[in-house]
């Protein structure tokens, strides 16, 4: 390019005519160049640093209130041990006081054989009430996993005749390994633990907190009654689901008012570890102890119903007929024999139906066919057309009595009702009486 091209092009970018630039050695302009960026980096550091300091102070101003108001609205204490620190709630309740139709010092009492029936585990019937370990969690978040931690822990035991609660909170995440060390500590003194859907959740998690904390426990080696279990095959029959909301208010007599829904909890404690507000808390401290109650007079409901110590206001007769099937199953005919009677004593004349055929069923399996046959009389007589009462009854008087003609006579009456049975029913009905008018008549009769 020629030197008038370079001069027009000057011109056009406004150049020609200015003063010339002396070059700047590029080793000054490195040393200034550092200085400059060395200052200014230390500016932004010292407003860093300033703005980290207000929020460090507002933050432990926040958490000091926030800590401040669960003490005075919980009437709870900050407990320092080896691992650190955590928030404890301890209340008792005095054995005199109601949880829904029961009393404490009644719950207290449960039977430890029939315990031990409901955990499938004979060893727990070797102690008393008072060496349980009643035990539920609160978690930040429902479907467990590592990244699960329970925040509160819910303790519970009885001692003289009253129920003492514990609730152990780990404020934020820091105060889990204090919080898991205080729980290692009680359960250290208790010889088993009683939870509510605790062997598929609270126990499984407690222990990968332990692990992952690095502190040791053998929560998983205590002898275990999880209460949902035998709650389901004992009441499960007329509840529309087994949850222990349900079990406290249409079994216990638990009336809860307000309660904050489950699937709320994981929130809530998010929320307070964002604005530090106590009142988010609350309301999940009362859940739990609730909880931990009910886990303890249910229990005492359950070993009752087992033990038919007498037919209770709260329970269904098919709640002891649920009981003595899974006592036939666990111990043999001899162990119904007391449901058997206080059902048949009490209350078979105003069972149903449905509950006259499981007790029959019962009888007839503990032997005690006497009584069998008397009900399935009795349900004969309200029903012709019952097929299993006809059938069994059918059965007695052709192979036990050898009374044929009064076999067939009852057959017929039910055969007489053509829109009750079903085909297959029909068919049994109509082979069976059969074979008894086939019977010489002088075999009729023993």
């Amino acid at each position: 390019m020629t030197m008038k091209s370079i001069d027009k092009l000057k011109r056009l970018t406004g150049e020609a005519g200015q003063p010339v630039k002396k070059e700047v050695p590029a080793e000054a302009f490195s040393a200034e160049r550092q200085a400059q960026l060395k200052e200014l980096r230390l500016r932004i550091e010292s407003v860093v640093s300033r703005s980290q300091a207000r929020s460090r102070a507002a933050l432990s101003e926040k958490t000091a209130r926030g800590n401040q108001g669960l003490a005075e609205l919980l009437e709870g204490c900050e407990v320092e041990n080896d691992e650190g620190r955590f928030f404890l709630v301890s209340r008792m309740m005095r054995g005199a006081s109601p949880h829904g139709h029961s009393v404490i010092q009644e719950a207290q009492r449960f039977d430890m054989t029939a315990a031990a029936m409901l955990a499938n585990n004979p060893r727990i019937s070797e102690w008393s009430s008072q060496d349980a370990l009643f035990l539920d969690t609160e978690t930040t978040g429902l479907a467990g996993g590592t990244g699960t931690m329970p925040f509160l822990i819910g303790l519970g035991w009885f001692d003289e005749g009253h129920f003492h609660v514990h609730q152990i909170l780990a404020r934020d995440f820091g105060e889990e390994k204090a919080a898991l060390s205080y729980l290692r500590q009680i359960a250290s003194q208790r010889k088993y633990l009683v939870t509510f859907n605790g062997k598929a959740f609270d126990v499984n998690l407690l222990s990968t907190r332990f692990i992952l904390n690095r502190l040791s426990c053998d929560l998983t080696a205590l002898p275990h009654l999880d209460l949902l279990h035998p709650a389901r095959r004992i009441l499960g029959h007329r509840l529309e689901n087994c949850r222990l909301a349900t079990l406290e208010e249409q079994i216990l007599g638990v009336k809860r008012e307000g309660d904050i829904p489950g699937w709320e909890i994981p929130q809530r404690y998010f929320d307070w570890l964002r604005r530090r507000d106590p009142r988010l808390l609350v309301d999940i401290f009362e859940h739990n102890r609730l909880d931990v109650i009910s886990m303890a007079t249910l229990t005492a409901h359950l070993a009752d119903i087992l033990t038919a110590r007498a037919l209770k206001q709260s329970a269904h007769p098919d709640d002891y007929l649920a009981a003595a099937r899974l006592l036939l199953q666990k111990t043999g005919p001899s162990a119904v024999f007391k449901i058997l009677d206080v059902l048949g004593e009490e209350v078979c004349a105003d069972i149903s139906q449905d509950s006259k055929k499981k007790l029959a069923f019962l009888y007839k399996r503990a032997g005690r066919i006497d009584d069998a046959v008397q009900l399935w009389r009795d349900m004969v007589e309200c029903d012709p057309g019952d097929y299993q009462a006809v059938s069994e009854l059918a059965k007695y008087l052709e192979h036990r009595v050898r009374d044929y003609q009064a076999a067939g006579v009852l057959i017929e009456k039910a055969l007489s009702d053509a829109t009750r049975f079903s085909c297959d029913e029909r068919g049994a009905l109509e082979y069976r009486l059969r074979r008894v008018s086939s019977r010489p008549a002088t075999a009729q009769r023993r």
